[in-house]
């Protein structure tokens, strides 16, 4: 099961099409205990079955780069439409000031929580329960698994399994509060 929630990852949409976003799953109970002191040492991380890191591509994504050619003529598109659409998606982060540094960051990390997001609810579909972590020290999980900051950084941790105990009641604001129409 777990392998059609990663496939429901790989599908899901992603700006540009650029799909920057790379999946490192911890199996092992030796991977998890790695992780767990980095992750404010939450419970989730070695109790969970599977446990997924979003890893968001960063300077490959400012064209032109190898990657956004590759991500074009995988498209089936010539010379011309690679110019085209590194004109388009260059100006596009330049004009936000998404071209570089933690703006970069930031822009491709929502890329990976579009992907968590269709992973989270088709796993709960499934009846499996997840948890979002963002406790981390980002920087050291990034130097554990050997991460270049300048190619890819940790956007966020997501824990797969089932919970060892009964939910707590949820105590949301009314959809009243939440929704305002015009």
């Amino acid at each position: 099961m777990f392998d059609e929630i990663l496939e429901v990852g790989r599908l899901s949409p992603s700006s540009f099409g650029l799909e920057p976003t790379r999946l490192l799953v911890l199996r092992s109970d030796e991977a998890k205990a790695a992780l767990r002191p980095l992750c404010w040492n939450q419970p989730q991380i070695t109790t969970a079955s599977e446990v997924v890191i979003f890893k968001s591509l960063q300077n490959d994504l400012v064209p032109p780069s190898e990657y956004t050619k590759q991500n074009t003529f995988r498209r089936k598109m010539d010379l011309g439409a690679y110019q085209a659409f590194c004109d388009r998606l260059g100006g596009y982060l330049k004009e936000r000031g998404l071209d570089s540094g933690e703006s970069l960051y930031h822009w491709s990390s929502k890329q990976a929580y579009i992907m968590a997001t269709y992973m989270v609810a088709y796993a709960s579909f499934l009846g499996i329960d997840t948890c979002y972590i963002e406790g981390y020290e980002k920087r050291e999980v990034e130097k554990l698994y050997g991460l270049d900051p300048f190619k890819e950084q940790v956007s966020l941790i997501v824990c797969f399994g089932y919970r060892g105990k009964e939910q707590q009641p949820r105590y949301r604001i009314s959809l009243d509060d939440l929704v305002e129409y015009k």
